[in-house]
């Protein structure tokens, strides 16, 4: 009954000052659920009725449906890095064996000017993200490629095919932009490995990738990013609709009916973890993840079974070490 109808009034929603998301959940009271289905409506900064001018304030029904004012603002999850920069300004995680995987890092090596307040100081930056699983498509003959998503593979508006990619950990060119997508519904891009790569389909600390599979609320879900490493959390909806800022050259864009992951004991997602893979029980893949927000308690991914038609791609579901 509440589908229909939010995704009606949702553009209407989202054109009221400091919107970043419409969803359906649970209304809370004092932080606890009340157990009641409402349109849930996510603003930047919660204001009283009296701050806001007249027809700016978020309706307490839709078509006597209820709902329920958050504060919450979806944020793109990249770690950025000066050029001069060493790429991976943190301690390795792990001593890599040149096996690419799922949760591995990837970064273009095309840097794009950033100025405050993305980083501290203006200049070219590196933008560092996932590759978040191994994924196979036809050009005309299969050739292994990795996900990731459109703005950490992309970048802005500049991006062309063949724009090469490296490992941040190694230091080592080993792909190259293959396809890409930021639509109504996916932020995603598929990079293919140089030949002779080692690869095999597995998300590291995860295990297996054994297919896609669909999202469901209270699924219980894990991902690999480069960011925070491994981490848990529960889907609570498939329906959130984000406005989130791809910066000046892309401006604010809208992914609709994604899937919202809470962290289950600690933050879900942080910088460097755009592209991982969300990954349900049995190794099934259920999204990529593209945002968070701003603590990192709520992670957005956009539903796997999209970005596969629109990349025209398969995932590889092989357990062994293959080569590309």
């Amino acid at each position: 009954m509440i589908r229909p109808i939010k995704r009606a009034v949702e553009d209407q929603l989202l054109d009221l000052p400091g919107v970043t998301a419409v969803d359906i959940g649970d209304k809370l009271r004092a932080g606890r659920s009340t157990g009641q289905q409402v349109i849930v409506v996510s603003v930047a900064r919660k204001k009283s009725r009296e701050q806001l001018k007249p027809g700016a304030c978020v309706p307490a029904d839709v078509f006597g449906i209820p709902t329920d004012v958050v504060e919450e603002r979806p944020v793109l999850q990249h770690i950025h890095c000066a050029e001069h920069e060493p790429l991976t300004p943190r301690p390795r995680r792990a001593e890599r064996t040149g096996v690419i995987c799922g949760g591995s890092g990837i970064a273009p090596c095309r840097a794009v000017h950033l100025g405050p307040p993305d980083v501290s100081e203006a200049g070219p930056h590196r933008r560092i993200g996932t590759l978040g699983a191994l994924v196979t498509g036809a050009a005309p003959m299969a050739v292994a490629m990795g996900l990731t998503t459109f703005d950490v593979g992309c970048l802005d508006d500049g991006w062309s095919v063949g724009d090469q990619m490296l490992d941040p950990e190694g230091g080592r060119v080993h792909a190259e932009l293959a396809r890409a997508a930021l639509s109504g519904r996916v932020d995603a891009a598929a990079v293919a490995l140089a030949p002779g790569s080692a690869t095999t389909c597995v998300v590291e600390g995860i295990g297996p990738i054994t297919g896609p599979a669909t999202a469901y609320p209270g699924e219980r879900v894990r991902k690999n990013g480069f960011g925070t490493g491994v981490t848990t959390g529960v889907v609570t909806s498939v329906d959130a609709t984000v406005r989130i800022d791809h910066g000046e050259a892309l401006g604010v864009r809208v992914l609709r009916e994604q899937i919202r992951v809470v962290g289950s004991r600690e933050r879900f997602c942080g910088p460097g973890d755009a592209g991982a893979a969300v990954l349900g029980p049995g190794g099934r893949v259920i999204g990529l993840h593209v945002a968070g927000s701003c603590d990192g308690e709520v992670g957005f991914a956009s539903p796997i079974a999209d970005v596969l038609v629109e990349l025209d791609v398969e995932l590889c579901t092989e357990p062994q070490r293959i080569h590309a």
